[in-house]
């Protein structure tokens, strides 16, 4: 039934991941990728930035990047509007995503500066700040069943690439 085909798939995709993973890597991805596409979209008057976070799991990779995107947003007077849509097939994942409360230990090694802005703290843990959670929207999608998200300016498989064969990845690509 429903039942065991939900726990086959809880067991079958793969929920770890962390805040800010591979933190000099996404460091310079925000500066070399990120803020670039802030600046062209600004001087276009191009005002809608759209990122798609593929395989996001709980939601550690597309709050990291909203929060660089956030980050960056604040040193301009005029910014798009940003949006990341976070997606994955795993529907228990998609829902701790949305809800946006992660244990302490979670967030562990992460700057002090961001930890005070963009998490509140609660009785078991912390929550991700509204002003990062509205720039992000979480969905069950399956990218090898369901249509792919349209005019997208980036798309994020950090969380997915490494955990699907050869195979997998041409068709996904």
């Amino acid at each position: 039934g429903r039942t065991e085909l939900s726990a086959l798939l809880e067991n079958l995709t793969v929920n770890e991941t962390s805040f800010f993973r591979n933190r000099p890597q996404l460091e310079l991805f925000q500066k070399t990728v990120l803020e670039e596409m802030l600046r062209r979209k600004q001087a276009r008057r191009d005002w809608n930035l759209r990122i798609w976070s593929a395989g996001c799991s709980t939601g550690q990779e597309p709050y990291s990047l909203a929060i660089l995107l956030r980050e960056h947003m604040d040193t301009l007077a005029t910014c798009p509007k940003v949006q990341v849509f976070a997606s994955d097939i795993d529907d228990v994942a998609i829902g701790t995503a949305r809800a946006g409360r992660y244990p302490a230990t979670l967030l562990d090694g992460m700057v002090p500066e961001r930890l005070s802005r963009f998490f509140a703290a609660g009785p078991d843990g912390f929550s991700v700040r509204q002003e990062i959670r509205e720039l992000c929207t979480f969905s069950a999608h399956s990218l090898i069943r369901d249509p792919p998200f349209s005019r997208v300016d980036l798309i994020s498989c950090r969380n997915l690439l490494i955990y699907l064969d050869s195979e997998l990845q041409d068709r996904v690509i």
